[in-house]
């Protein structure tokens, strides 16, 4: 369906261009490409878009954009019911990691696609980014026994490099599921990969 308003319709071809570029990507698609699957003509998506980048640059932003507000809303939630700072953070990253799992195809082309941005596109969705990073940094500067050895920077840039990396390498059909999946990330984020009783099972 083409979409009833404005915001409608540039989604559906966003949503159809997306598809597109994560199949073939960015450059080897075309707008005749996304016209032919879309069921509109070209200059139907002139009307909307200037030009192919300006098509990423919608899916890209839109995707970050509702990333950190779906991480607001977290942060307001576990404010409102007195979460400790660490319960904060799993739940940041818990939420932040099943948004990217749940929207992969998008996820990977922000990977994938942003450095095909160029100019004014390129700097406003770094400053999004960098929004999301200082979203986290300012979490983890509230956890108590966060290890202070460490840069705070590196830390975030390494668990947000985790959750992305997810994308990749998550398997549906693999051996565990996806909340298991985060719940392991959360884990060796917290505790990290070494064993705390030297190998020996706890009875």
């Amino acid at each position: 369906m083409f979409g009833r308003n404005l915001e409608e319709k540039k989604n559906y071809i966003a949503k159809i261009a997306g598809e597109i570029f994560f199949a073939k990507g960015f450059k080897e698609s075309s707008l005749h490409d996304i016209a032919v699957k879309g069921n509109i003509s070209k200059a139907g998506i002139y009307h909307y878009f200037k030009a192919k980048e300006d098509i990423l640059s919608h899916i890209l932003f839109q995707n970050t954009d509702v990333g950190i507000k779906a991480l607001e809303e977290s942060l307001r939630k576990s404010e409102a019911r007195q979460a400790s700072p660490r319960e904060s953070l799993n739940e940041f990253i818990k939420v932040y990691a099943g948004y990217l799992l749940k929207n992969r195809r998008n996820s990977l082309l922000v990977l994938r696609e942003r450095h095909q941005l160029s100019g004014k596109s390129a700097k406003a969705l770094q400053e999004e980014e960098s929004a999301l990073f200082t979203l986290l940094r300012n979490q983890l500067l509230s956890v108590a026994d966060l290890n202070r050895e460490v840069d705070i920077n590196l830390i975030t840039f390494h668990i947000l490099s985790s959750i992305h990396w997810m994308g990749y390498w998550f398997d549906e059909s693999g051996p565990i599921s996806k909340e298991e999946s985060i719940d392991h990330l959360i884990h060796i984020i917290s505790n990290g990969i070494l064993d705390s009783n030297n190998g020996e099972r706890v009875k």
